[in-house]
């Protein structure tokens, strides 16, 4: 069993999470060098480190008890139930879903939770403190997707053992991959029960500070293509992109 550790939070991320990444139109340097900022998120993140109960449940599924429905359009409506197929035990719908996990034996299902005690603490300094309530939702963000990072590393080491290799890690909502196969997933791991982990109608999962993934299981070292603007829901929007730049670099 896999579990997930933080210790630290990555600065620059969080600088980049509040748009201060160094060339960016929104950085001024005052605000870069601001001592007072920078002990608000030293604050902050040790709220997180401090709150934070990390919990995370997955399942490893060969592909044989996945359908891949490469012709499905996120305009269509919600994915198939796959129940309505046998010796089936998830359906994913989209290209990008079928070419991560094309040519891979194995699929890689995962929910992570950074728990409810830290959803109280960003709840309640949302109605007390709305500077620390910004600052500390940013690095709870960058502390989930630090965790996440760790379980990939960990199992990347597990598998790399056995002569197996993990793709990238994909999530509903990114690319074609609708965001409603947050339910299927969630399902699929029983993570109301095992995480703590529920999903709202609007596809929201709550506790917020929640990540769903899915990965391929491969005999040979990939490429890892499937990221960076052209899956990120908010690239026709992004101020990076509108003057060249890029929030991962």
């Amino acid at each position: 069993m896999i579990n997930p550790e933080i210790t630290q939070l990555n600065r620059d991320e969080i600088y980049r999470y509040l748009g201060l990444q160094s060339g960016s139109p929104l950085m001024h340097e005052e605000m870069g060098n601001d001592l007072r900022l920078d002990e608000q998120i030293s604050r902050c993140e040790q709220t997180v480190l401090e709150t934070a109960r990390i919990r995370c449940v997955y399942r490893i599924l060969p592909l044989s008890a996945i359908v891949l429905d490469a012709g499905y359009s996120p305009a269509a409506g919600n994915v198939s139930d796959s129940r309505s197929y046998k010796s089936v035990s998830i359906v994913l719908h989209g290209k990008d879903i079928a070419r991560l996990l094309d040519g891979c034996s194995e699929a890689v299902f995962m929910a992570l939770t950074l728990g409810a005690e830290l959803e109280r603490v960003l709840m309640k300094q949302e109605v007390t403190d709305m500077s620390d309530a910004l600052v500390l939702d940013i690095c709870a963000s960058a502390a989930v997707e630090a965790a996440a990072d760790d379980f990939e590393r960990k199992l990347s080491a597990e598998l790399k053992s056995e002569d197996k290799y993990l793709t990238n890690r994909f999530s509903p909502g990114y690319g074609d991959f609708a965001l409603s196969h947050q339910r299927p997933v969630l399902e699929l791991l029983n993570a109301s029960r095992a995480a703590g982990i529920t999903l709202t109608p609007s596809q929201l999962m709550v506790p917020r500070k929640s990540v769903t993934a899915v990965m391929g299981i491969c005999s040979d070292v990939r490429e890892k293509v499937l990221g960076g603007c052209g899956m990120c829901p908010l690239k026709s929007r992004c101020s990076y992109r509108s003057h060249n730049l890029r929030c991962y670099e």
